[in-house]
């Protein structure tokens, strides 16, 4: 797994977990808290950078599309030389 990967992982699991501590205190109110957290938590899951993180943990490619066409004309760089 990537650093960055990490760090954006523990940036969801902080942000939320930061988000249903400030709920708590603010309404004081289990319901409102765990409604705040749940709707952050899919927001969050839904990002295109989450995606592609959750894609590589299943193992599916290493790569998006920009950095695909970069390697490939890298590659073929190389062919010409």
């Amino acid at each position: 797994m990537r650093a960055r990967d990490v760090r954006a992982i523990a940036f969801c699991v902080v942000s939320t977990l930061a988000l249903a501590v400030v709920t708590h205190v603010l309404f004081e109110s289990e319901i409102i808290t765990l409604a705040l957290t749940a709707a952050y938590s899919i927001w969050l899951i839904t990002r295109p950078r989450m995606q592609r993180i959750f894609r590589r943990i299943r193992g599916g490619p290493d790569w998006s599309g920009y950095f695909h066409e970069e390697t490939v004309r890298d590659t073929e760089r190389r062919r010409q030389r």
